[in-house]
């Protein structure tokens, strides 16, 4: 154990005195996963999404005025449109018109219709988002509408001087708005670049440096100098592998604790199971690691290794999610991808970073990682060779 400990430090050594390494190991991820959370948009909580709304204001009394007012806090972007303009305002998606004589009429305690228009393609999420918001600034005017008749004489209608009394500042209801359950959401932004971006570039440097390194070793006759000690090839190739697993086991301690940071400073979405997703990642290292020791012993040349090695972490990348969501592909390709480790930590990471699952949620995700891990493994030691 000595000596594997030994050859897998004197690798990790060599990797982090290399500078053109660091910069694939930490700096290219970062980049990566920011211009890519960037351009995919972050993620949005339920509260947070917002539908455009024209308001045309036919009205103009006191009750028209505390609708508005309600509905500028209700995370909507309005539009106002004067009423003389309504037909000549093109630009409008849905438009909310206020009648004429709305405040005479409530004020009355008359019903009175509001009606919502719509453009024959618009979003009709977007549109279940207006309504919504609609609905909730219409209970802030009934509550301000009941709180005033507290005040008002018995059998008299209101008066809009009572109505725009200043309201009492007791908060009597709460409300908590979220995703009920597990977020049946796709991942975008910084929940998808995030995980995305480790996978790859964690697989990328040990099927580039790693391969490259063993492959150099083999035709530069270092693996055959040291067969010449007292270790024997288990314990060599054991040292092989563990020293690329330290590479990708700092790598990934590197960018976790980098991604907490931006958590922290920034207000980036990483999940609420963060040394679950450390985990999950430790877990995938130990699955690909192997496979660039196996690469490099296939391959003599050292340059075609690394050549090798950013072919195949492009096409796992891809075929296993880490460029986009598996959830918007077809179900052949999000089949294919579990033949892949890349598929199956992709999956994992979307359940602790996504769907607020912890490590008992990603129980079948990091068995098949540790199965692909010891797949590897054995291929590395039957094929790797010190001559």
């Amino acid at each position: 154990m000595r000596l594997v400990a030994a050859i897998a430090r004197h690798d990790l050594h060599q990797v982090l005195n290399d500078r053109g390494a660091v910069i694939w190991l930490i700096i290219m991820p970062v980049v990566f996963a920011s211009f890519f959370g960037l351009v995919m948009g972050a993620q949005s909580s339920p509260s947070d999404l917002r539908a455009n709304l024209s308001i045309v204001n036919e009205d103009g009394g006191p009750v028209a005025d505390l609708l508005l007012g309600a509905l500028e806090s209700e995370h909507l972007s309005l539009q106002m449109v004067a009423p003389q303009a309504n037909d000549a305002t093109p630009s409008r998606i849905r438009t909310l018109v206020l009648p004429a004589g709305l405040s005479e009429a409530v004020l009355s305690g008359r019903r009175v219709n509001l009606r919502l228009e719509r453009e024959p393609d618009s979003s009709p999420e977007a549109e279940l988002v207006a309504k919504a918001r609609i609905v909730s600034a219409i209970t802030t005017v009934l509550g301000r509408l009941a709180e005033a008749s507290e005040t008002a004489t018995p059998g008299t209608p209101l008066t809009a001087e009572a109505l725009t009394a200043p309201a009492s500042q007791v908060e009597l209801v709460a409300v908590d708005s979220r995703y009920a359950g597990e977020a049946r959401v796709t991942p975008d932004g910084f929940q998808q670049s995030i995980p995305g971006n480790t996978v790859m570039f964690v697989l990328l440097v040990a099927l580039t440096y790693g391969a490259a390194s063993i492959s150099g070793e083999r035709s530069g006759g270092q693996l055959r100098r040291l067969a010449t000690t007292p270790a024997s090839v288990g314990q060599i190739v054991a040292g092989k592998v563990v020293g690329r697993v330290a590479v990708a086991w700092v790598q990934i301690t590197v960018l976790v604790a980098m991604a907490a940071l931006a958590h922290v400073a920034l207000g980036i979405e990483i999940g609420n199971h963060l040394g679950a997703t450390w985990i999950v990642l430790l877990t995938y290292a130990l699955s690909v690691a192997p496979l660039g020791v196996a690469l490099g012993a296939f391959v003599t040349d050292p340059d075609r290794a690394a050549s090798i090695g950013v072919i195949l972490t492009m096409m796992m990348a891809a075929l296993g999610g880490c460029w986009w969501p598996l959830e918007v592909v077809s179900k052949p390709m999000q089949n294919l991808s579990l033949a892949l480790p890349t598929g199956w930590a992709m999956r994992a990471l979307h359940g602790t970073v996504s769907f607020g699952r912890g490590l008992d949620g990603v129980l079948v995700p990091l068995a098949a990682l540790v199965g692909f891990g010891a797949l590897f493994s054995l291929v590395a030691s039957r094929s790797l060779r010190l001559d």
